[in-house]
């Protein structure tokens, strides 16, 4: 689940919960610049796809600060 209300989805008992930016524009930030926007919206992706590929026992939460930044395709 992304969302930018971790903590609710953590106890309602999400498995996979991955911190969005804001509640109306969960996948970037609107007060973003378009390319620092698109950027980040990259990055929360990307850490939904991880999140997939991670085996879990728990409720988990990935944050997209702890990826690496992707810029059109390539990691940086």
């Amino acid at each position: 689940m992304m969302t930018a209300i971790h903590g609710l989805a953590l106890t309602t008992g999400a498995n996979r919960v991955i911190k969005g930016g804001r509640i109306d524009h969960v996948c970037g930030d609107p007060t973003l610049p378009p390319d620092e926007d698109f950027a980040y919206g990259l990055r929360i992706v990307g850490t939904a796809i991880r999140s997939l590929q991670t085996e879990l026992t728990e409720p988990t939460l990935f944050d997209p600060a702890d990826q690496p930044m992707v810029e059109a395709g390539r990691a940086s």
